[in-house]
C-alpha cells in the first residue's frame, strides 16, 4: 500500500511540475526562415555543387547558424563529417541514343536532345518499345492538368519536350518537372 501511494504521489507531482513550468522563449518566424532559404537558394552559392565554392559557402553559414543557436558538434570533424561520394558518369564518346519510328533511325544529341542518368543503371541497355508522344508529360493536378490521362502507357516509351505550359507558376513548375 505504502509503494501505491508513493507512485500516485509521483505520478502526481510528474503532471502537476510540466504544466507549472513555462516553455521556453520560440525565436522562430517566417521572416528569419526565409532569410535563411534566399541566402541559401542565392545564385551567388552557384547551385551548391559538391565540392564546389558555393557549397563552401553555404556550409559555412550552417555552421554559423548552429553555433549561434548554442549548438554543439556531434561530427568528428566539428560540424562537419566525411562522407564518401561515387561518381558515375555516361561516357558519351561510347554511347548512343535514337528513337526507331518506321524503321527510321532519328539519332539524338545528348547535348540537346535528351538526358541520361547515370543512376538507375550502370550496364548498357536496349530498350525496344512503341513510343507515345506527349507534350510536356506534366502532371498538375492543382491545375487540374494532366497530359499523361487517357495515354496507354503500359510497355511503352514516353517522348515530351522539357517545360511546362506558360499558365503554370514557376514554383510549382519546378516542383512538378523533377524525376520523381
Amino acid at each position: 500500500m505504502r509503494s501505491m501511494l508513493s507512485a500516485i504521489f509521483f505520478l502526481a507531482c510528474a503532471v502537476i511540475s510540466p504544466a507549472q513550468q513555462t516553455p521556453p522563449a520560440s525565436h522562430f518566424d517566417g521572416n528569419s526562415w526565409w532569410a535563411h532559404v534566399k541566402f541559401l537558394a542565392d545564385d551567388s552559392l552557384e547551385g551548391r555543387d559538391t565540392g564546389s565554392e558555393g557549397l563552401r559557402k553555404a556550409e559555412a553559414y550552417a555552421v554559423e547558424q548552429l553555433q549561434k543557436a548554442g549548438l554543439e558538434p556531434a561530427g568528428v570533424n566539428g560540424f562537419y563529417q566525411p562522407v564518401r561520394f561515387n561518381q558515375y558518369e555516361v561516357d558519351e564518346a561510347k554511347s548512343s541514343l535514337a528513337l526507331v519510328a518506321n524503321g527510321q533511325a532519328k539519332t539524338l544529341s545528348f547535348a540537346d536532345d535528351a538526358f541520361i542518368s547515370s543512376r538507375a543503371t550502370r550496364n548498357s541497355t536496349m530498350i525496344s518499345a512503341p513510343l507515345v508522344s506527349s507534350d510536356t508529360a506534366c502532371k498538375f493536378l492543382k491545375k487540374n492538368l494532366d497530359e499523361l490521362a487517357g495515354l496507354d502507357l503500359k510497355g511503352k516509351i514516353v517522348v515530351y519536350l522539357a517545360g511546362s505550359p506558360a499558365d503554370i507558376p514557376t514554383a510549382l513548375a519546378s516542383h512538378y518537372q523533377t524525376a520523381g
